[in-house]
């Protein structure tokens, strides 16, 4: 027997009923080579007179019927024998001679039609009859813009009755065996039925990427949902769906890797690569979600590789330009749209440098200015204080010590610098008062209370000098240099300001 098996139902899509030759032309499945040569010339002669073609089948009639260029692709493709059996798959058949069903739909009587095939009696009847009403409620929701979904539930039933019914599968092989192509074996009619499955669910899962990319997920879903409980095989249901997200995730992996490419060229351009693709991937990805499983390793690999291009484009901005401020927001949403642990904990070390940056690339004191090299405000700390008996009874204590920069701008510094140093000018002058005064005190009879003033206003001078030293900000502002993340960490691990404990020399 010859087993090779022919490219049957490759090019089959949501269309295949408004292109159907037999719709087109309004011939039957029934029609010869000389039925189909007279409708060709009568086209030709209706081309002739500049008259439309007038063609359309009286079932299931197109609106708007076919123009003459798609009735001339019709005729040639009902010229190929191996396409015309594809296409008297999905039309109707003739059980007999005056057929009542038939006769029904040509006038409009679709519920008649449905009757009369649901009750068809025995023999080639039942089989034509069970092919017939797959075929009508399948091409009835593909005309349909928005057809009920019990309508999509009766098309899909249909179809499985009608793979089940052998009779109608020797009505096929029949068909094949009288095409007399040597394209065509005796197992065309098994192969047809082996592919079948594949490409009406093929259909469906097209339809419901369609819906997701339009932002319609729910009318996606239910699409998702009809196929997985139409009794297909769900390997083949699987299949259709990754085949039919090939093109977008494709077209999704092909938007990344050029906004990569572009920001490498010119990396100023990052941030705006970064976001753009984020846009353009975000609501493509959620209507993938609603095709596939959340887990699904083709949706979860896209995901991971939107939120790496976007966070290396936006990695090559920063460090290009120095502006890390707005690869904050671009990492959050990276961070958001991936998925594994790899993919996010690269994203968030990045978002903690970002966000690191960002503190000390801003004056913190005046939170406008950009800070400055040597303008940082250094602050002495130390903590792990440990005390401990030596052999000898001797107290020893260690530590830790460190300096913390806090970002200050130039502007921000030289206010400083000022308060300080009128801080000293108040001290240094209230203190040489002072001391003159102690020095005309000495010369009247209180000798004695002048000496000690005297005396004091050397501890004054050293006073004001390390007041002076020590607290060059206002209030306000150390308040606000108390609250600098890197000092609140060491405050909360107990930790205090000075380089070493109170009380040790």
């Amino acid at each position: 027997m010859n087993t090779t098996k022919t490219s049957f139902l490759t090019q089959v899509g949501p269309d295949l009923y408004r292109e159907n030759p037999f719709r087109v032309t309004g011939l039957t499945v029934d029609a010869t080579a000389r039925d189909i040569r007279r409708r060709s010339e009568e086209l030709q002669v209706k081309a002739k007179l500049g008259a439309p073609p007038g063609t359309g089948s009286a079932l299931l009639p197109l609106d708007p019927p076919p123009d003459a260029d798609a009735a001339q692709r019709a005729i040639q493709r009902l010229r190929d024998p191996v396409r015309r059996l594809e296409d008297e798959l999905f039309w109707f058949w003739s059980s007999r001679d005056g057929d009542e069903a038939l006769a029904a739909l040509r006038d409009g009587r679709v519920e008649d039609a449905e009757r009369l095939w649901s009750d068809p009696g025995p023999g080639r009847p039942a089989a034509v009859a069970a092919h017939n009403l797959a075929v009508l409620a399948h091409a009835r929701a593909l005309d349909d813009e928005a057809p009920d979904p019990g309508l999509w539930e009766r098309a899909l039933r249909h179809w499985r009755a009608a793979l089940d019914t052998g009779a109608f599968w020797d009505l096929v092989a029949a068909r094949a065996r009288t095409a007399d192509d040597p394209r065509i074996g005796p197992g065309a009619a098994a192969e047809l039925r082996e592919r079948l499955p594949a490409a009406l669910l093929s259909i469906s899962a097209r339809l419901a990427v369609r819906e997701s990319e339009a932002g319609e997920h729910a009318k996606a879903s239910a699409h998702i949902d009809l196929m997985r409980g139409s009794g297909f095989d769900g390997a083949l249901v699987e299949t259709a769906l990754r085949d039919a997200v090939a093109p977008v995730a494709s077209r999704l992996r092909s938007q990344s890797r050029s906004a990569l490419e572009r920001a490498d060229a010119t990396p100023e351009s990052g941030h705006g690569e970064a976001v753009r693709l984020l846009e353009r991937a975000e609501p493509v990805l959620a209507g993938l979600g609603a095709v596939l499983p959340g887990d699904h390793s083709l949706l979860e690999g896209l995901r991971d590789e939107v939120a790496d291009s976007a966070m290396r484009c936006v990695i090559l901005y920063g460090n290009e330009t120095g502006d890390w401020h707005p690869a904050e927001g671009v990492l959050e949403r990276a961070e958001a749209t991936a998925v594994s642990a790899n993919v996010r904990t690269r994203i968030a070390e990045n978002l903690e440098t970002v966000r690191e940056n960002q503190v000390y690339a801003i004056c913190w004191f005046c939170k406008e200015n950009p800070s400055h090299d040597g303008a940082g405000f250094q602050v002495k700390m130390h903590g792990e204080v440990n005390e401990e008996i030596t052999a000898y009874y001797a107290r020893r204590i260690t530590w830790r010590k460190l300096t913390i920069t806090v970002p200050r701008c130039a502007g921000c510094a030289s206010a400083h610098r000022t308060r300080r140093a009128k801080l000293w000018a108040y001290g240094l002058g209230s203190n040489v008062a002072l001391f003159a005064l102690g020095l005309v005190l000495t010369s009247t009879d209180a000798f004695g209370a002048g000496v000690v003033l005297m005396i004091l206003t050397f501890a004054g001078f050293a006073f004001a000098a390390g007041f002076a030293a020590t607290t060059p900000l206002s209030k306000d502002a150390s308040d606000v240099l108390h609250a600098f993340p890197a000092i609140q960490e060491k405050f909360q691990a107990g930790w205090s300001f000075g380089h070493k404990p109170p009380g040790v020399q």
